[in-house]
């Protein structure tokens, strides 16, 4: 089969890769391929509900009391963005850990009032978090939820990204992209959404870097068969380029999960298992020092771009 990617059909190499999350066991065909190194599976399944965790995983059950904002944390995430209310902002800030979602919003330039949307937002996290922070224009679309949610600056909906036609000023799509089938149409989709000069950023799983090299077939970011395609970087580059964006910023953010549940794999432990670290870190199998060690080679991993996952920050041209 052609790289849904870069359409090559030469040297390319298959693999049989099993459902390791749940512990399945079934196993699917995916395709490496020989000129960009990205991956895709080949023989999707006819049905993927029986592949994700349960069924509240997608539940979305936001209380309104989670919606009250606070003013020391407007105050802070104002300054830390924008460097307003020093005074306040400052002394709030003295030994802040900056969450991670901090810095999508300064590496893409988004305002407070700028329209948001998150693809595959899941249970609307995220975007909770976001109208704490002071965000007051936000969108989230996820097909697996159960319904749609309306909370006045919140709004969730059981929608694809092709039924949208309204516009954005930052498009978001946190590990979602990967189990979407026509990769380039959703692309080119999120930037007929944007508006001229704003960006997208995609959090995605990277082919043929550090878990592959080290763990092949049992390397969690396949995640078969939810993950429909796993980019290379250079395939990722020639996507976005397909789809009319420039890469602003390419930042490789791997965690510490890439190798411990890999390791699980390896030893036969599901991610849903009840000694899986994800559900049990006291009665999981690895040990304080094994996850510290983790964490110092991931990170290592990442300053050498060699990184499971990478946030791409996309800029469309006006």
């Amino acid at each position: 089969m052609n790289c849904l990617i870069c359409n090559n059909n030469v040297n390319n190499q298959t693999f049989k890769i099993k459902e390791l999350q749940l512990g399945l066991g079934h196993e699917f065909e995916y395709q490496l391929c020989g000129q960009c190194g990205s991956m895709q599976l080949l023989d999707p399944p006819n049905d993927f509900s029986k592949y994700y965790p349960n069924e509240n995983y997608y539940s979305f059950k936001l209380e309104m009391k989670t919606l009250k904002r606070n003013f020391f944390r407007t105050a802070q995430a104002s300054y830390i963005l924008y460097g307003k209310n020093k005074l306040v902002g400052s002394l709030l800030s003295i030994g802040y850990k900056i969450p991670e979602f901090y810095e999508w919003m300064i590496n893409t330039n988004t305002q407070l009032t700028d329209a948001i949307l998150d693809v595959g937002c899941g249970n609307g996290s995220l975007l909770t978090r976001l109208y704490k922070m002071g965000f007051s224009d936000l969108t989230g679309i996820d097909p697996f939820i159960n319904e749609n949610h309306d909370y006045g600056p919140i709004k969730i909906y059981r929608k694809e990204i092709f039924e949208l036609n309204e516009k954005f000023d930052l498009v978001m799509m946190h590990h979602s992209l990967e189990h979407m089938f026509d990769p380039l149409k959703v692309l080119k989709k999120a930037w007929q959404l944007l508006n001229n000069g704003k960006r997208l950023l995609v959090r995605i799983p990277i082919m043929g870097n550090y878990g592959w090299q080290r763990y092949k077939n049992y390397w969690c970011g396949i995640d078969a068969p939810r993950h429909i395609f796993i980019p290379s970087e250079k395939g990722m580059r020639l996507l976005v380029e397909q789809a009319g964006f420039s890469v602003e910023k390419l930042e490789y953010d791997s965690s510490d999960y890439v190798i411990w549940s890999s390791e699980q794999y390896l030893k036969g432990i599901p991610l849903h298992a009840p000694n899986s670290r994800m559900l049990n870190k006291k009665n999981s199998v690895f040990s304080k020092k094994e996850i510290a060690d983790f964490k110092k080679i991931i990170a290592a991993e990442n300053q050498r771009n060699n990184g499971d996952t990478a946030a791409f920050y996309l800029k469309k041209e006006n």
